[in-house]
């Protein structure tokens, strides 16, 4: 008997407390405050032919008083609406001062009574919005292709132009032409993608087309190798002096599909006797011929040593 005696004793004691305290709360939340809070604002400019170059701020730093009710509301910004300022001609302006941003303030919070601004300058960076036609091209030179594989056609791009929308200070930056850097890797088939042209993400720029189709086709390629006989140029016919070993391995890559059996004969190879380097008593190989579907045709060693006879 004893133990639910107790236990309505302390609901009792409870319910008290939460009536006190709830009446306490309702009752300080009617009087009046001094408060500091940070009150969101909101810019307002034509967004059709401006652009934000850098974040707008975002809120004020204020003293204020009034009611308990209101101050807790803004506190929070539970339901308060922001603050507008205005601009007339944001890209002529680079910040308003707390001369300019106080009567704002004070007119639209007239719930309130402003005891001071805090915030002494709001910067702001606003541009003009423009637009320029580029013309495209692919950075061919970094594109990224699987070992042995290469690319075998024109790079066609569909479409070549595109118009790019930005601020003024970032447009005025851009060439005729604008590079696109494909950010594929290991490309080992043919490529026939739509792709962005990478423009920065921010200020938001962007570009009409938002993307242009790439297309070019790759193939693979082996490297070979063969020995052969040089040809002297410009020597003494006396034969006084003469190169010491007169073969050189030719080293060169052939596109797989088109590999051929290559002889000797198929390239000139010559060393000069006008271009030996005296320091040394070497002349460089010079690959003055070779077939038109083989690339990167070097020879090894590429200079030989000339000997003179005694």
């Amino acid at each position: 008997m004893g133990i639910p005696k107790i236990f309505g004793n302390w609901k009792v004691v409870l319910l008290s407390f939460l009536g006190a305290t709830t009446f306490w709360f309702f009752s300080a939340l009617g009087k009046d405050y001094n408060s500091r809070i940070q009150y969101p604002i909101e810019f307002v400019y034509n967004t059709d032919s401006l652009i934000a170059v850098k974040p707008l701020p975002e809120y004020v730093d204020i003293d204020v008083g009034g009611g308990g009710w209101d101050l807790f509301k803004d506190s929070f910004w539970f339901g308060s609406d922001p603050i507008t300022i205005e601009l007339d001609n944001p890209a002529a302006i680079r910040y308003l001062t707390r001369p300019t941003i106080l009567p704002i303030i004070s007119d639209q919070l007239d719930e309130f009574r402003i005891n001071f601004l805090f915030t002494d300058t709001l910067f702001i960076d606003i541009d003009r919005k423009v637009s320029k036609k580029l013309n495209l091209k692919i950075d061919s030179a970094n594109i990224s292709m699987d070992e042995d594989y290469r690319i075998i056609s024109s790079i066609l791009l569909s479409p070549d132009t595109a118009r790019i929308f930005g601020p003024t200070s970032f447009i005025d930056t851009l060439d005729e032409t604008y590079t696109i850097k494909l950010d594929a890797e290991s490309i080992d088939k043919t490529f026939d993608r739509f792709v962005k042209l990478g423009l920065p993400e921010i200020f938001d720029i962007y570009s009409v087309p938002p993307t242009v189709n790439v297309k070019f086709d790759v193939g693979r390629f082996d490297k070979l190798e063969l020995s052969a006989a040089i040809e002297m140029q410009n020597f003494p016919k006396d034969s006084s002096v003469y190169v010491t070993n007169p073969n050189v391995t030719i080293s060169f890559v052939v596109q797989q599909d088109l590999r051929e059996e290559y002889f000797a004969s198929d390239f000139k190879i010559v060393v000069d006797y006008n271009l030996i380097n005296k320091a040394d008593s070497t002349a460089p190989a010079i690959v003055v011929f070779y077939p038109e579907n083989v690339i990167e045709v070097e020879t090894v060693p590429d200079s030989l040593s000339i000997t003179y006879a005694k």
